[in-house]
């Protein structure tokens, strides 16, 4: 300790690579705990436990199609005049065993009577009562359902480390599942702050804008799961954002989320107030464009992490940095996806000494990626960072034409970026 800062044991006082940053969040990186959550309630959560069939499925030979039962040696020549047996077995029901020469009515889903081994549709017979007559020859196995074609009894069915998508409900049932174990939502909480900074319903005065990180960090946090506290907003001054930040930070949460206030001017006042709380510092600026002045640090398992107040410094951040933070603690894997390779349908340059997260408008055409820069103004562009679903990956001091390929990471349901489709 200096000077009354705190540092950790991975604090680094230059500009770090986004590849070691990246790494020193990840390695900070607590697991959450887990909870057994409702079927109806699990979806969209990440599943931590693994999931194996306990009955086959079907769990009996059933019938794909309404029809007629039959042995099918007993239709080998169409047309075929078989005695009914028995009346209608629907799903849920049974039949009597079939003897030879006779065929039973039979609806979807209704189990394959003993004896039986093929199904006529019904659009393929003809029903005179105590007798029908079949008009085609069915092989052995046709329109039956057979036991355990779909699912064995003791097949890997889920694997933990997964998001639960409905889909993936059906095999939780399926397999006897009425509640599911899940990583427990993280707790974060969103802290805005500037003197300039009104609520979005305001009509701004002189030097004054509407607070847009707000809405952004907490409805991406939300999409990540997250349960979300929103602290509102704090004026540049020690004492307004020490009272702001303390309980909080008391509270133990999983994350804690600033913007503003972390570069290099009079009124950056967030890191040093984090620091006076108990917040050990791991590093402070990452060699990134956008988002160059990011905080990181950590108090206990809580992940603290200042953002730029620029509205798309901020939203880059959160995409490369938090949101592989949260993603890990949450068990899913990567903690941040690989980028894709894409051909771009424009040139583009990287004019600066940082590697930089450019926009793009990504679409697929052919089995190809293929990104179209889109023009951006700068970190205060929201337009263009609304309208892109994608970031191209640009090496410093790089010009590329079109038809070239550059690495991109695409928008998904998890990012501030729109989804690539």
């Amino acid at each position: 300790m200096k000077g009354g800062a705190l540092k950790s044991a991975c604090y680094d006082p230059g500009v770090l690579a986004f590849d070691e940053a990246l790494a020193r969040v990840l390695d900070a990186v607590t697991r959450l705990g887990g909870e057994t959550v409702p079927l109806d309630g699990a979806a969209g959560r990440v599943l931590a436990e693994a999931v194996a069939a306990d009955l086959d499925l079907p769990p009996f030979d059933t019938t794909a199609m309404d029809g007629w039962a039959v042995r099918a040696a007993d239709v080998a020549s169409a047309p075929a005049l078989l005695r009914v047996a028995g009346g209608t077995v629907g799903a849920g029901g049974s039949g009597p065993p079939l003897a030879p020469g006779t065929a039973l009515k039979v609806m979807t889903g209704a189990p394959m009577p003993e004896g039986s081994d093929a199904v006529v549709p019904v659009e393929e017979a003809e029903d005179r009562g105590a007798e029908v007559r079949l008009l085609a020859s069915p092989k052995a196995g046709a329109h039956v359902r057979r036991r355990g074609e779909v699912i064995a009894r003791g097949e890997a069915l889920l694997e933990p480390g997964r998001r639960l998508s409905p889909a993936d409900l059906v095999l939780l049932a399926s397999a006897g599942r009425g509640a599911a174990r899940v990583a427990r939502r993280a707790r974060a909480a969103v802290l805005v702050t500037g003197d300039e900074i009104v609520p979005p319903s305001s009509r701004p005065g002189p030097a004054q804008i509407r607070n847009t990180n707000g809405p952004l960090l907490v409805a991406a946090l939300g999409r990540l799961g997250a349960e979300v506290e929103d602290l509102g907003t704090s004026r540049d001054d020690r004492a307004a954002l020490s009272a702001a930040l303390r309980s909080v930070l008391e509270r133990d949460v999983d994350l804690l989320l600033t913007t503003g206030g972390v570069s290099a001017g009079d009124f950056d006042l967030v890191p040093a107030v984090l620091e006076a709380l108990g917040v050990a510092a791991c590093f402070h600026k990452v060699a990134i464009k956008p988002a160059k002045p990011v905080f990181f640090g950590t108090r206990g398992r809580t992940l603290v992490f200042g953002l730029p107040g620029n509205p798309v410094s901020a939203a880059v951040a959160f995409d490369l940095l938090v949101r592989p933070a949260l993603r890990k603690a949450s068990g899913l894997s990567p903690a941040l996806p690989a980028p894709e390779e894409a051909r771009l349908t424009a040139p583009v340059a990287n004019k600066g000494a940082r590697l930089a997260f450019h926009p793009a408008r990504l679409a697929r055409a052919e089995g190809r990626l293929l990104a179209e820069p889109i023009r951006s103004k700068g970190s205060h562009d929201v337009l263009a960072h609304a309208r892109a679903n994608g970031l191209l990956v640009l090496p410093p001091d790089s010009a590329h034409a079109a038809g070239d390929r550059v690495p991109a990471y695409a928008g998904t349901e998890e990012t501030t970026l729109g989804r690539l489709e």
